[in-house]
C-alpha cells in the first residue's frame, strides 16, 4: 500500500509526499556532498594536451565540421531518427520549451549549451525532459530527489561523423542521464556505469552550471582530482528568449574554425601537420548544422 506524509514545501502548505519521493530524497540526501566543493576557478583541462589525446588525430573524423564518410551519414539519421537543423536559429526549440515537464523548476527550463565539450554534443534541454522525484519545493531551492532523461530525444549533435556516431550510439543503446539532486545547494550528479560519483554539475548561477568529472568516487583516490570540466551555460531561456550566452553561442557556431591547414575542406588527412593544442580547440568549435531527435 502506497504511503505517504506531509512535509514542509519551502513555505507553501503543506503537501503529501508519495513514499517513493522520500525513499528518493533519502537516496539523494545520502550521498556525500560535502566531500567536495566548487573549484575556485573554471578549468576545462581536456583542452591541454597533458590531460587530452585524440586517437589518430592525422584524420578528420574528430573536427565538429568533418565530412569524413559523409555517405553514411542520411543512413545513420534514418536508423537514430534524427533530422538537420540550423543551430542558429532559436525558433526549431519553441515547441519542446512550451512543452517541458511541469516539474521543473523554473530557473532550470530552457535550453543549454554544452561549451567546451569535446565530444561533439551541443545543445540540450537538460531539465525540461528530465524525470524528477523527490521532495524539492517548486522554485528548485530546497529539498532533495533523483532525475533522469533520456539521452536520444532533445539532445543535439554536430552534423559530423563523430556527431552521428553519437547520435547512432544513444539509439542503440536507450540510455539515460541520471543521478541525484541537491536543490538546497544547486548540485546534481550525473551516473555513468563508471562510478557513482565521479560526475557533479554545480550550480553557479540561473544560466552558468559547471559539470566536473573526477578521477575517484567521493572517499576513493583521486576523489579531488579533476579529468575534464565544462559549462552548461543556458542560452534561450524557458520562454525561448535569447539570454547573455546566446551570441556567444551564435559567433563561434558560425566563425571559421580557428586553425586549418592546406585541403581542410576536402582532405581528410589535412590535420597531420596541426598540433594537439589546436586541434582540441577546433574539436569544441560548434557547427552551424545540428542533428537532432526531437520529441513531440
Amino acid at each position: 500500500m502506497m504511503s505517504s506524509q506531509k512535509m514542509d514545501r519551502g513555505g507553501e502548505d503543506g503537501k503529501a509526499f508519495t513514499e517513493s519521493q522520500l525513499n528518493s530524497a533519502k537516496w539523494a540526501e545520502s550521498f556525500a556532498w560535502n566531500a567536495r566543493s566548487v573549484p575556485s576557478q573554471y578549468d576545462p583541462v581536456q583542452l591541454k594536451t597533458r590531460k587530452t589525446r585524440i586517437s589518430c588525430s592525422c584524420i578528420d573524423w574528430w573536427n565538429t565540421r568533418s565530412n569524413l564518410f559523409c555517405c553514411f551519414f542520411d543512413c545513420v539519421s534514418c536508423y537514430a531518427g534524427n533530422n538537420v537543423f540550423d543551430a542558429t536559429d532559436p525558433d526549431v526549440w519553441r515547441e519542446q520549451l512550451q512543452n517541458s515537464n511541469p516539474a521543473t523548476p523554473d530557473s532550470m527550463k530552457g535550453l543549454w549549451w554544452l561549451k567546451d565539450n569535446i565530444a561533439h554534443e551541443k545543445l540540450v534541454t537538460i531539465f525540461n525532459d528530465a524525470n524528477f522525484e523527490g521532495t524539492f519545493n517548486e522554485d528548485g531551492t530546497d529539498g532533495y530527489g533523483s532525475w533522469n532523461r533520456p539521452l536520444q530525444d532533445n539532445w543535439s549533435r554536430d552534423f559530423s561523423f563523430f556527431g552521428h556516431i553519437l547520435a547512432a550510439t544513444a539509439k542503440s543503446s536507450g540510455s539515460k542521464a541520471t543521478g541525484r539532486m541537491n536543490f538546497k545547494d544547486g548540485i546534481c550528479t550525473t551516473h555513468t556505469n563508471g562510478g557513482r560519483g565521479l560526475q557533479i554539475v554545480y550550480r553557479i548561477n540561473d544560466d552558468e552550471w559547471w559539470k566536473v568529472h573526477y578521477d575517484g568516487n567521493p572517499g576513493e583516490e583521486g576523489e579531488q582530482d579533476i579529468n575534464y570540466m565544462y559549462k552548461w551555460l543556458k542560452v534561450l531561456d524557458k520562454d525561448g528568449n535569447k539570454t547573455m550566452h546566446w551570441e556567444e553561442w551564435e559567433t563561434l557556431a558560425t566563425d571559421p574554425l580557428p586553425n586549418k591547414n592546406c585541403g581542410a575542406s576536402w582532405f581528410p588527412l589535412w590535420p597531420c601537420c596541426l598540433g594537439m593544442e589546436k586541434s582540441l580547440e577546433n574539436m569544441v568549435r560548434p557547427n552551424k548544422k545540428q542533428i537532432i531527435r526531437f520529441k513531440h
